[in-house]
């Protein structure tokens, strides 16, 4: 990995064809001795890592627990963002192409189980503390036991984003703007009806088609949540979001091939078993981020509208048929009831609007200049600073993004500040980023990148800015992520980690 790799290093992004399934290498044991690493292949339709940061939480757990013995890769883009890729992860873990594999629970519908339709059930699941209690209940436990007739074996559900209306040409408040519209959804029976009931014309479209879709206009609002909303830096194609209307959650189901279950030792089942356990409680907080990142949407061009009183009941009238047919099947019936008990013992914040985000979205929206100013006179950054730091200690930086760990990020590295420019950071021999200047305004440090991609393929070509706190004391030199702009950044905090791994100390 190259010094401009540590910066911004390009996600992996894996063909379905290529699966390898078994053993390789060696590992540690907690007694500190060999053993042998055990590697299962995890299947989704996702196209990268980092669209469901319970995923990737998943796979840090697995490996942390097991002491790296035992480690789950995956296989990304499985189904080519076809209608039916979701579909085929299913059959790529029953059939024993994947050990694992990570599913919207809405799909279940299309293949012959019902016991998940609850969870998609129009805005009965309207919060993040609700989906939370759900998760937390024994209402999964219960529900996953049905897929063995689809000869899988249901590991754990976790908590997803709340998909709200996003509209291209307005916000879809009340039914009388859904009518006719052709909307954008995953497969799911449950969900094809809503849209159906609303007057709207369901169209299975993800990935690649959902952009050729808004392209040629056959589509003019989809559902989506915020968290995937940033990352896919739809704003400009569709900027209108209904910021009050929940839809139904993007809850999320583990599933394994039963046979490579039972092939693995007891303490691989149990650090397996605790990590899906683990990461499913803590899951639906990892994407309650709305509050955070309206105001960043509202920068990016985006804008926000509340439905009324009025449009929401009116809403909940159209959906009633869809839920009354729901509930015509006993178990599904019981679990909403259940689901509605536990909608009386939550409370829930409303996500406040910001001022100026609201109305007609602007033409073009923002992104940080390409020719910014830089600071020209000597400041305490002004030298030569050296870091070391092991892979272990990368990965527990704060913020780091599971796409920025790998072997190269450990070793010493240098960084220089000279003037408003920025050598680095760099190990011994390598050949230094180019296009990085800074300003420096008290105690805050804005970077500015020409390309934030650095050469990578994440983010998107384009430039970026990224804000530290800095402070030094004694010639040693500490960095705090603020916030970051760049193309594709979701979480508000796009800053690379290399710098805040551990303090700097000055050379020269």
């Amino acid at each position: 990995m190259t010094a401009s790799r540590l910066l911004r290093p390009a996600r992996l992004i894996l063909a379905a064809a290529v699966i390898v399934t078994g053993c390789a290498g060696t590992g540690g044991n907690k007694a500190g001795g060999p053993t042998t690493l055990v590697v299962l292949r995890m299947a989704s339709a996702d196209g990268e890592a980092g669209y469901n940061p319970g995923v990737d939480d998943l796979l840090n757990r697995v490996d942390a627990l097991s002491n790296g013995n035992l480690r789950i890769e995956m296989a990304l883009g499985v189904g080519g963002f076809k209608p039916d890729a979701e579909q085929q992860v299913v059959h790529g873990v029953a059939d024993g192409t994947y050990d694992l594999g990570v599913v919207g629970t809405r799909v279940f519908d299309t293949m012959g189980v019902n016991s998940f339709r609850a969870l998609t059930a129009p805005m009965l699941i309207d919060s993040y503390g609700l989906e939370g209690a759900v998760i937390a209940s024994d209402i999964p436990t219960s529900m996953l036991r049905s897929l063995d007739q689809l000869h899988v074996a249901g590991l754990g559900i976790m908590g997803g984003g709340l998909e709200k209306p996003v509209g291209t040409v307005k916000a879809l408040l009340g039914p009388n703007d859904w009518r006719g519209i052709g909307f954008g959804v995953n497969r799911s029976g449950a969900i094809a009806s809503a849209i159906d009931a609303l007057a709207a014309k369901p169209r299975e479209v993800i990935g690649p088609e959902r952009d050729q879709a808004l392209k040629e206009a056959t589509i003019q609002g989809f559902e989506m949540n915020m968290f995937t909303y940033r990352r896919l830096d739809l704003v400009r194609e569709a900027p209108y979001v209904t910021s009050n209307v929940n839809l139904w959650p993007q809850t999320l189901a583990v599933i394994g091939r039963p046979d490579r279950l039972a092939s693995l030792s007891a303490d691989q089942r149990g650090w397996l078993t605790q990590a899906i356990q683990e990461t499913s409680a803590g899951s639906s907080d990892l994407m309650n981020t709305d509050a955070a990142l309206i105001p960043q949407l509202c920068h990016d061009g985006a804008r926000f509208a509340d439905a009324s009183n009025a449009d929401i009941n009116a809403l909940q009238d159209a959906l009633a048929p869809v839920n009354a047919d729901l509930r015509q099947d006993a178990e599904t019936s019981e679990f909403i009831a259940r689901i509605e008990q536990l909608k009386q013992q939550v409370s829930t914040v409303a996500v406040v609007i910001p001022d100026g985000c609201t109305g007609q979205a602007p033409a073009n929206a923002s992104r940080p200049s390409s020719q910014p100013s830089k600071t020209t006179s000597v400041t305490a950054l002004d030298g030569t600073w050296e870091v070391t730091f092991t892979a272990k200690e990368f990965a527990a930086a704060p913020g780091v993004d599971p796409s920025e760990i790998g072997p190269e990020a450990q070793g010493t590295f240098a960084l220089t500040f000279d003037r408003g420019d920025i050598r680095g950071p760099l190990k011994d021999g390598e050949k230094a980023p180019e296009g990085l200047t800074y300003v420096v305004q008290g105690d805050t440090l804005i970077i500015h990148a020409s390309d934030a991609s650095m050469g990578g393929q994440v983010p998107s070509e384009g430039p970026g800015i990224w804000t530290y706190r800095w402070s030094i004391y004694q010639d040693t030199l500490t960095f705090q992520k603020v916030s970051g702009d760049e193309p594709g950044c979701f979480t508000g905090k796009c800053e690379p980690s290399v710098f805040v791994v551990k303090p700097w100390h000055r050379i020269r």
